[in-house]
């Protein structure tokens, strides 16, 4: 029995099966790579638009934490108390001030502590005497230097004053600066918008990682790979067919076998990745 118009058949069939999947699976990686790249360029926005974010977030807390120390330091009430001695935990009680937390402002009543002793030391009447003979430890933080000697000054007059001493250091509502809340305003929107944009460039990123594994390709591949083989090399194998050297019923319901179940496995492939593609059911 002559098989080589089975075997033929077969061939040209599997190869235009192939083909039909081939064109799919490319489609489907182009699709992919579009969207990939699309995914790639809102990360690259997000991440612009977090740093620069980023950056005014620290701009603001900075300004924000140089008024909030400043703030410390006009405090007569607490100036009076480190000249006094009193440890920082007491001077915040006592000043009611809860601007800064204390691991943040111990750092600079450290500082505060020893220009204060600088002075004691130095023993001069004023400022400029004090610079005249003294290199100062923190010439960077003069204005600390003018407060404490404005305070030990308001102190020796507050002992022959009938005046009390704290009215010196009090400020009204009205001394609080615009700009420093506006920028507590600032501070509370770029925290909120940077908590969104963190949220969408996470949703991006596990987009990404979606596109990394893309579904139904390596399947496909798969099932090409199948069909290669069992309706296009093997057939191939046997071809020009040798007559009276085979069993040639059984080859020829071998060969079909082989076709049938290669067919079947590109219609089942085509049938679930549509089905899943087309949204007929969850991903």
């Amino acid at each position: 029995m002559d098989l080589d118009s089975l075997l033929t058949t077969v061939i040209t069939s599997t190869a235009a099966l192939v083909a039909i999947i081939g064109g799919f699976l490319v489609s489907r990686v182009i699709s992919i790579s579009s969207e990939q790249s699309s995914v790639k360029r809102k990360l690259r926005e997000f991440n612009n638009d977090i740093k620069t974010k980023e950056d005014l977030l620290k701009q603001v807390e900075t300004y924000l934490f140089q008024e909030d120390l400043n703030d410390f330091i006009d405090d007569d009430d607490a100036i009076k108390g480190l000249i006094k001695g009193n440890n920082l935990e007491k001077i915040v009680q006592e000043t009611e001030y809860d601007s800064l937390p204390l691991e943040k402002l111990r750092l600079y009543f450290e500082q505060l502590l020893e220009i204060k002793n600088e002075i004691v030391e130095g023993g001069e009447a004023t400022l400029e005497e004090f610079k005249e003979k003294n290199a100062m430890k923190y010439p960077e933080r003069e204005k600390w230097y003018e407060r404490i000697y404005e305070v030990f000054g308001e102190m020796v007059e507050a002992q022959s004053s009938t005046v009390p001493g704290w009215m010196s250091g009090f400020k009204t509502p009205a001394m609080v600066s615009s700009e420093y809340n506006d920028k507590k305003k600032e501070l509370a929107r770029l925290k909120e918008e940077l908590t969104v944009l963190r949220t969408q460039r996470k949703e991006q990123e596990s987009i990404l990682k979606e596109y990394g594994q893309p579904k139904y390709v390596m399947s496909g591949l798969i099932v090409l790979a199948y069909a290669a083989v069992v309706g296009i090399i093997y057939p191939s194998t046997l071809m020009p067919y040798p007559m009276d050297t085979y069993d040639d019923v059984t080859t020829k319901w071998w060969i079909l076998s082989l076709f049938f179940s290669h067919i079947f496995v590109i219609f089942s492939y085509l049938f679930i990745a549509m089905k899943k593609l087309g949204g007929i059911e969850e991903n």
